[in-house]
C-alpha cells in the first residue's frame, strides 16, 4: 500500500486533485482510500462538504468521522505536533490504519499554506514522515512565481517530495506557462508534473446554488438546476442592442428588473443558463413560455438588482467543486495537462 500526500501554498484546488486522481486510480481498478488527518477549526473552515464529495466520488464506506479524525484551532495543532508528538503521531497512525485497511492507495489531503504558515509546513513535514508518504504540493499559477518559498520545504522534505503541479494556468499560455516554469522549477530540483489549465466551468456555481445564495425562487425548468453558471451579465440596456449585448458571453446569469420583459427575452434569445428576475415580479406568460422552450430556469428573487449583483458576487467567490459535472470535466484536464505516468509509478 502507498499513500500520496496532497499539499498546497494557498488555495489550489486541492480536493479536486484527491478527487481527480482518485477517480483516475480506481478506473485502473485500484482500491483507493481518502484521510485528511486535520481539519482546522476556524472562522470560513470547510464545512464538510468537500469530505462528502470526494467519499461520494471514490465510492467510499468509511464514516466522515473516520475520513477526518482531528478538528482542532491552529494552537492546538502546533502543540500536537511540537509537545508530546508521540501521542499525537501514534493516533494519527490508528486513525490512518482504518482509512487504509484493505486499499491500494490511499490519497491525504493535507493543509493549504505549506511554506508560508510554520504549522501548516510542520504538519506536512511530520504527517507526511510519520505516514510514509510521497508529496505532491498544489500551486496557484501567478504570472511572475517565486520558487525560492518552496526551497526550503523541497530540502526537509527531500526525496519523499514528488514534485509540484501548477493550477489555474491561463488557457491560452498553458504550453509557453509549462516550458517556463519547468526549467525554473529544475534549477531548484523542483519537478513540476503539469499545469492544469483554468478551466473557467470549474470557477462557476449551479443554478440552485445561486438561487439559494439569492433565497430565490426557481419557477420553470426545475430539472435544469444543476446547469453550471459561468458567467454573469446585468441587463440594463436598451431591446434594441439587448440581443447583441447578451451574446458577448455564453453559460451566464442574466440578471434583469422583473417589469423589463423586453430585456428578458432579449437574453433567452442567448447562451443563457438561467434569468434572474428582480423585484419578486412575476414573468409575464410570454416570458415564461419562452424559457420554458429555451429550457432556461427563471429565477424570482425579493432584492433589486444592486443587492442581487452582491450576492451573485458572493456565492461565485464561496462556489464548491461539488458536483458531479466539475469532476468530469476536471478529470479530462487531467488527462491531458498531468504527467500521470510518472505520478502512478
Amino acid at each position: 500500500m502507498v499513500a500520496l500526500y496532497v499539499t498546497s501554498v494557498e488555495a489550489a484546488g486541492k480536493t479536486a486533485l484527491c478527487a481527480g486522481i482518485g477517480k483516475k486510480l480506481v478506473a485502473q481498478g485500484k482500491k483507493v482510500g481518502y484521510f485528511k488527518p486535520v481539519q482546522l477549526s476556524e472562522p470560513g473552515g470547510s464545512d464538510g462538504r468537500d469530505i462528502a464529495f470526494v467519499k461520494e466520488a471514490l465510492g467510499l464506506t468509511e464514516s466522515t468521522d473516520v475520513i477526518c479524525p482531528l478538528h482542532l484551532s491552529r494552537k492546538e495543532l502546533w502543540q500536537g505536533l511540537t509537545g508530546d508528538e508521540a501521542d499525537f503521531v501514534q493516533g494519527l497512525k490508528r486513525a490512518y490504519g482504518k482509512v487504509s485497511k484493505g486499499k491500494d492507495i490511499v490519497l491525504v489531503e493535507g493543509l493549504s499554506e505549506v511554506g508560508k504558515d510554520k504549522v501548516s509546513t510542520l504538519a506536512c513535514q511530520n504527517i507526511s514522515e510519520a505516514l510514509d508518504t510521497r508529496v505532491v504540493i498544489v500551486l496557484r499559477y501567478f504570472p511572475f512565481m517565486e520558487v525560492g518559498e518552496l526551497t526550503k520545504v523541497a530540502r526537509k522534505l527531500g526525496q519523499r517530495l514528488l514534485g509540484v503541479i501548477i493550477n489555474f494556468a491561463p488557457e491560452s499560455s498553458v504550453e509557453a506557462v509549462r516550458q517556463h516554469l519547468t526549467e525554473s522549477f529544475k534549477k531548484s530540483g523542483v519537478r513540476v508534473l503539469g499545469v492544469i489549465p483554468e478551466v473557467r466551468s470549474l470557477l462557476g456555481v449551479s443554478v440552485k446554488e445561486l438561487a439559494d445564495a439569492l433565497e430565490g425562487e426557481i419557477v420553470t425548468c426545475k430539472d435544469k438546476a444543476d446547469a453550471l453558471v459561468e458567467n454573469v451579465m446585468l441587463g440594463a440596456m436598451t431591446p434594441d442592442s439587448g440581443i447583441d449585448y447578451f451574446s458577448r458571453k455564453a453559460n451566464k446569469a442574466a440578471i434583469v428588473r422583473g417589469d423589463r420583459p423586453d430585456i428578458q427575452l432579449a437574453a433567452l434569445e442567448t447562451s443563457t443558463r438561467c434569468l434572474v428576475l428582480t423585484g419578486n415580479a412575476k414573468p409575464l406568460p410570454a416570458v415564461a413560455v419562452q424559457a420554458e422552450d429555451k429550457c432556461v430556469p427563471l429565477v424570482l428573487v425579493r432584492q433589486g438588482v444592486s443587492e442581487v449583483v452582491s450576492g451573485v458576487e458572493k456565492a461565485l467567490v464561496r462556489a464548491s467543486f461539488d458536483t458531479s459535472q466539475k469532476l468530469m470535466k476536471f478529470e479530462s484536464a487531467l488527462e491531458k495537462s498531468l504527467d500521470l505516468k510518472v505520478l502512478f509509478s
